[in-house]
């Protein structure tokens, strides 16, 4: 795997706003392109919100995983581009803008097969990322979600040709304190374009190789926990979405 990785800037106005106003330039320096080793020329792209915490560690282990299916990965750091090592009360769904167009020179990338992926608070900023997109930007194939976690809900901004889907562990405490669950149940039932994937025995951030948990609304605990067989699950349900639509195969 080739990468590229862009240095840090602190741009401490954006620290309280949802990044309006991010140039190109800037998100540039805050994203890391991971670029399979292979003869394809072009390479359908998964761009990567990160949650709250502000790392990229799930990022890279699904990056590692896509690069098998010739898939490159871009990572954005959206607290970093603000300044932040949280992303706590933050909005950044419009992150999505200034992403596409700082990598739209890149020759590696085909930004016509792209789609984009985020974890809690960054899976609802990958629901929100549509309203951010310029005329001329394209938009995603394919959103993934993973436990979107902003207490606002399960919103919804794309269109009927980016197909949505959502994961929740059925064991998620924040999920289900928040009615985030039932809000995403909810936004599946109203739009043609989303599905709800409901993930046995699995709580928040499964995908992860961390457990553990955070405080949180009154001195309430909300587990984390690891599955392997939930991120699986959720593995072949993205696999066989891009398949169908990108004529992916593993290498």
């Amino acid at each position: 795997m080739k990468v590229i990785k862009y240095g840090i800037v602190l741009i401490a106005i954006f620290i309280l706003s949802g990044c309006n106003g991010i140039k190109p330039e800037i998100m540039k320096k805050n994203i890391s392109i991971n670029i399979p080793n292979d003869e394809i020329k072009k390479h359908p792209v998964i761009l990567f919100f990160q949650g709250s915490g502000g790392n990229n560690s799930r990022a890279n282990k699904w990056a590692s995983w896509f690069e098998q299916y010739g898939i490159a990965s871009v990572i954005i750091d959206n607290a970093g581009v603000r300044g932040l090592n949280k992303l706590y009360g933050v909005n950044y769904g419009s992150d999505l803008a200034p992403t596409l167009s700082a990598l739209k020179d890149n020759l590696e990338l085909d930004l016509s097969r792209y789609a984009v992926m985020g974890f809690s608070r960054g899976g609802t900023a990958a629901l929100e990322s549509a309203s951010s997109l310029e005329k001329n930007q394209t938009s995603p194939d394919f959103v993934f979600s993973l436990y979107p976690g902003d207490s606002k809900g399960c919103p919804n901004s794309h269109n009927d040709t980016t197909k949505v889907h959502v994961f929740y562990g059925d064991l998620d405490d924040w999920g289900k304190y928040k009615n985030i669950i039932g809000s995403c149940k909810s936004m599946a039932s109203w739009n043609d374009n989303t599905t709800f994937h409901l993930l046995k025995n699995a709580h928040h951030g499964y995908d992860g190789d961390w457990d553990g948990g955070f405080n949180c609304c009154n001195g309430n605990y909300f587990q984390i926990e690891a599955n392997e067989e939930a991120l699986i699950n959720t593995q072949k349900i993205i696999l066989k979405a891009i398949q169908r639509k990108w004529n992916i195969k593993k290498r």
